[in-house]
């Protein structure tokens, strides 16, 4: 092998490495691609819920959450209803950790009226983080929203 070939193939093999370690190139004149987004804060009720027989009820879904930076934590939580033949009741809370990964959630509550039976219903949530305004005074910031929809409440085995 000649010197000038040795030559030619190691600066092939460097600029190729240097390339690979660069990442893409845009074309001239073409925007950079930025990075990704953070997740988005999301929140969602599951599709059915449970009835107990002695009517309580418990909802389930997921969430996803990041605090923007130098917020500091303060207390998070996913809160859910269910509304059914007119009668609208709270489901619980449970607190939720805001580390930008997805979760699972389930509330649980002895509605205050009986009159929640098997079958149609709706139901919505919200995922909120408590802090303290200029004043000291705790107020809810509300950080995502599952809208209401149709669901199903059935009996829990």
């Amino acid at each position: 092998m000649r010197i000038r070939e040795a030559i030619s193939i190691a600066v092939g093999a460097l600029g190729a490495t240097v390339l690979t370690l660069a990442g893409p190139v845009a074309a001239p004149g073409a925007a950079a691609v930025p990075p990704p987004p953070p997740p988005r804060n999301q929140l969602t009720v599951d599709d059915t819920g449970r009835i107990a027989p002695d009517g309580t009820i418990t909802l389930t879904g997921s969430y996803r959450c990041r605090l923007p930076g130098g917020l500091p934590a303060g207390t998070v939580l996913v809160a859910a209803n269910v509304i059914q033949g007119g009668h609208a009741q709270g489901i619980g809370s449970s607190r939720a950790t805001c580390d930008g990964r997805r979760h699972p959630w389930r509330n649980t509550a002895r509605p205050y009226h009986s009159a929640f039976r098997p079958g149609p219903a709706r139901s919505d949530g919200t995922l909120m983080q408590f802090r303290k305004n200029k004043s000291g005074i705790l107020l809810p910031h509300f950080l995502a929203v599952a809208p209401e929809h149709d669901i199903v409440l059935v009996t829990r085995p």
